[in-house]
């Protein structure tokens, strides 16, 4: 309910009834409010820089008259998903600070699998697929259709659709790959880590190429790792192999043809488009990057030095962009972009700072994993604005980051 954020009535949105929940599970039935997690340094960062960054957003949309306060309710939305996750860590971590690292990374890939489950059964499913797809705004349902977007797309249910699911689904293959590397690791494992993987990919699939470029990352951690140890790597690249076997029994074994056909026919071609292109016309494109090119254009040396206070399609300064930098730059220049990038690499520092002093397998994997958390935003950032407001995306960094902090000062303050 916090992470994706979905659309429900009276509460109007999921993260509200899930604060109703937490609230009345610490009042009523624990009997006390723990806030410890609201006091630990590494929440209190991010909590004020949010707020920090929200109000540079106003500045520079005040300073330059243009009074676009898209990026500042994206901001205020975040802060609050940030804040009710702070809220909820005792219920999965209290007690159990040693494993909070571990245990945060496996409910977000099980959140993840959850998601794709539910996408993939209402694709598979026509009536559960019209709810989930009734359940989005009439405006948002107007938006696909005009556009010609596949309607299977909004059968995940969240809030953030077209680019902040599928970005999202890319932290959960890292943290998913960081978990295999763990030497006996409990806790996504065997037969579990086969059915999470499948459901992760399927879930990709259905909502957007994006979280392919996070599952590759993952698998490149995932190899780092296991490529000098020959056991190890066949070990581990078997659990790949079983999952892509287990999806090939499911496709034609669990199946009807009618269902084959729809998968074949509008998922596969929309999930790897840059296969198809490759095997019919020999170049790995898509028609989402194809089209990116376009909403890349020259900006003004006034623009990169101050911006404008808002974005591509706004004020008249520069037609519409998708483009993150580009919007991201046209609204406050370079100086801007500077300061989220450091906004966004609070989410990082600690956890960095703490494995790169540390010379020991673990931590060297653990650091490469932040490292490449921290990179995929900005990998990211080049499709569409990722730095500083995304909103599932910044809630699993938080998550990421502060259950590893809190790990790291339990050890060091029990040995």
């Amino acid at each position: 309910m916090i992470v994706f954020n979905f659309r429900m009535p009276y509460v109007y949105n999921s993260v509200v009834l899930a604060n109703i929940f937490v609230a009345f599970y610490y009042f009523f039935i624990r009997k006390s409010a723990p806030f410890t997690y609201f006091y630990f340094r590494y929440n209190v960062i991010i909590l004020m820089a949010t707020i920090v960054i929200t109000l540079i957003n106003m500045a520079f949309t005040i300073l330059h008259e243009q009074f676009y306060f898209l990026y500042q309710k994206r901001l205020i939305l975040e802060f609050f998903m940030l804040s009710s996750f702070i809220f909820s860590l005792p219920l999965f971590i209290e007690n159990e600070e040693s494993e909070a690292y571990e245990k945060i990374s496996t409910l977000i890939c099980y959140t993840f699998a959850l998601q794709g489950l539910i996408h993939l059964a209402g694709y598979l499913y026509t009536p559960l697929g019209d709810y989930l797809y009734s359940m989005k705004p009439e405006g948002f349902r107007t938006y696909m259709t005009e556009n010609g977007i596949d309607t299977f797309r909004g059968y995940a249910l969240t809030g953030s659709i077209f680019f902040e699911l599928p970005a999202a689904y890319g932290v959960a293959c890292i943290m998913f790959f960081r978990l295999q590397l763990m030497e006996g690791q409990k806790y996504l494992s065997g037969l579990k880590s086969y059915i999470v993987l499948f459901l992760l990919v399927a879930g990709i699939s259905l909502s957007g190429r994006t979280g392919f470029v996070g599952a590759f990352m993952g698998l490149f951690l995932f190899s780092i790792f296991s490529f000098n140890r020959f056991y190890t790597w066949v070990r581990n690249a078997w659990k790949v192999i079983l999952a892509i076997a287990f999806a090939l029994v499911f496709f034609y074994l669990l199946l009807s043809k009618g269902q084959q056909n729809r998968l074949s026919n509008e998922v596969f071609p929309f999930a790897f488009e840059a296969y198809y292109n490759y095997r019919d016309h020999g170049t790995l494109s898509t028609g989402s990057s194809d089209q990116l090119e376009q909403h890349y254009f020259p900006l003004r040396d006034e623009t990169l030095l101050a911006g404008h206070g808002t974005v591509s399609g706004q004020g008249g300064f520069y037609p519409g962009s998708d483009a993150g930098y580009i919007n991201l730059l046209i609204f406050g220049g370079i100086p801007y972009l500077i300061i989220l990038s450091i906004y966004q690499f609070l989410y990082f520092a600690g956890p960095i700072g703490v494995t790169y002093r540390r010379n020991t397998l673990e931590n060297k994997q653990d650091f490469l994993c932040f490292l490449l958390l921290f990179i995929y935003m900005f990998i990211l950032e080049y499709k569409a604005d990722t730095l500083g407001t995304q909103h599932i995306t910044e809630v699993l960094l938080l998550g990421v980051g502060s259950s590893y902090m809190i790990r790291y000062y339990y050890q060091l303050e029990h040995g």
